[in-house]
């Protein structure tokens, strides 16, 4: 749905007092402000800019409308997911370049690479859900997985996870906060996937967890594997 644009149209008394579409303002400022209201500090979003500028292999944003708009949606939009909430990059894609129509990005390109043309069929992406209370951790398996071309909701508790909305997998490990969201999404008959650890100490729910699950889109791995793996295993889980 696109904001911010109108079709022609004959004015009237009614049209004439409707509150105005926003105007969007494009280039480097309006991509800071954005940012900033986002990350809540002017120091972190000029930060978050040139950490972008630097991966993206850019010397500086680009100015002109098409080359900002594939800007902010190949290169800022990937690295900006894993942190912040969808609602937040919702908000970002209506102050900076004004409609949502595609406002999922492709995977990210390769440092320096050339920048990509402007994508005109919308791509579905699966949606993963990453519960992790440690932020290293949780950073790490997010950028990963939107690398690999997913969407990321990123959470610190698993009580949180029954408030998203619809998800094609979830990485989560097990215990008894855990536990419940997994008894409530079983018996919802989830078709999503489920990406969990073999904790030793938890092996008794892990066999009742494998077992409740509704479908067979289940992979375990080691206590501690790293952000790559997990990745590799929701790929799987999400095929």
């Amino acid at each position: 749905m696109a904001f911010g644009r109108r079709r022609g149209f004959r004015p009237s008394s009614l049209s004439m007092n409707a509150v105005p579409a926003p105007v969007v303002v494009l280039g480097k400022p309006a991509l800071l402000r954005a940012l900033a209201h986002v990350m809540r500090d002017e120091t972190k979003a000029q930060k978050f800019l040139q950490d972008v500028l630097w991966d993206a292999g850019f010397d500086d944003v680009p100015d002109g409308p098409e080359a900002f708009e594939v800007f902010v949606r190949e290169e800022v939009l990937p690295r900006l997911l894993p942190l912040a909430r969808l609602d937040e990059v919702h908000d970002l894609v209506r102050r900076t370049i004004g409609e949502e129509g595609s406002l999922h990005p492709p995977p990210l390109r390769a440092h320096g690479a050339p920048p990509a043309g402007r994508a005109t069929t919308p791509v579905r992406r699966p949606r993963v859900v990453v519960v992790e209370a440690d932020d290293g951790r949780r950073l790490g398996i997010a950028r990963e997985l939107v690398r690999g071309g997913m969407d990321v909701e990123v959470l610190t508790e698993p009580g949180q996870v029954l408030s998203v909305d619809a998800f094609h997998a979830i990485v989560m490990r097990l215990g008894r906060d855990a536990d419940h969201v997994i008894q409530t999404l079983a018996g919802q008959r989830t078709r999503a996937g489920l990406v969990t650890y073999d904790d030793p100490a938890q092996r008794a729910l892990l066999k009742s967890t494998i077992e409740r699950w509704p479908n067979d889109r289940v992979a375990v791995l080691p206590f501690e594997a790293a952000a790559p793996l997990v990745a590799s295993r929701v790929r799987i889980v999400v095929a």
